[in-house]
């Protein structure tokens, strides 16, 4: 491990994670926290058991993005060599205007059929309650409306990092700044091509919507065409039983 983000999400973790991609470093990002160690990240929330870092990191260069930022004291103890980059918005205000539109926009892409998907299958029922957990422990909750808790937590936990962390090892960095700070903070050259902008306007976030609503409508689609088949077929059997009888 070489680089861990500490910032929280909508600091501009997607855009760092594409960049440090660019300069070469494996990055686990959220998706990748999510889709592999989901359970060992709801245990942290849940249990006393930490994931075992050294073994989930083996062969990952830096890590972004929430859960890692939060327990970016604990990752950093296990990786005393690592650097921390700490991304921040302009102002706590411009943060929490990203986060609770991010926690509108998911609720209202997220149609009333999938809704309640969660509380009936099992992986989707597992995957709202990481959602729901992760949001409780680092943001204070999911409603939207809560700006003032938000805009606290935001604050206590930069304060946190920059007090934790050795200055000579802590980058605080806002993308906008692009290349420079952090290739002269990494000791790397600048490369040829633009920052990366990602998820601008929440683009990435309504992509990934979009694609997890499709998968889940075509797998109901499925569903539903093979009860048809099924009564089709137990509908039959019992017309061609009363004919022979």
């Amino acid at each position: 491990m070489k680089v861990i983000c500490a910032g929280l999400g909508k600091t501009g973790t997607t855009s760092l994670a594409k960049a440090l991609q660019v300069l070469g470093y494996n990055v686990y990002d959220f998706r990748e926290h999510f889709k592999f160690h989901l359970q060992q990240w709801l245990d942290s929330f849940e249990t006393e058991c930490y994931p075992d870092f050294t073994e989930i990191y083996q062969g990952v260069d830096a890590v972004t993005d929430v859960p890692p930022a939060f327990w970016f004291e604990e990752i950093s103890a296990t990786f005393p060599e690592a650097k921390v980059i700490l991304t921040v918005r302009d102002t706590e205000d411009a943060w929490v205007k990203s986060w609770t539109e991010h926690l509108q926009l998911t609720s209202r892409m997220i149609p009333v059929y999938v809704k309640l998907l969660f509380y009936i299958l099992p992986r989707m029922k597992k995957q709202k309650h990481f959602f729901d957990t992760l949001r409780q422990a680092i943001y204070g909750g999911s409603n939207p409306k809560a700006t003032a808790l938000f805009r606290a937590k935001y604050r206590q936990h930069n304060e946190r990092v920059q007090a934790v962390i050795p200055a000579e090892k802590l980058l605080v960095f806002n993308v906008k700044q692009g290349w420079k700070p952090l290739c002269e903070f990494l000791g790397c050259d600048v490369p040829s091509t633009p920052f990366p902008r990602e998820n601008v306007a929440h683009s990435d976030t309504k992509k990934d919507l979009s694609q997890f609503i499709t998968k889940t409508g075509r797998c109901i689609a499925l569903v539903i065409l093979f009860l048809i088949v099924l009564l089709a077929a137990v509908f039959v059997g019992l017309y061609v039983t009363d004919e022979q009888g």
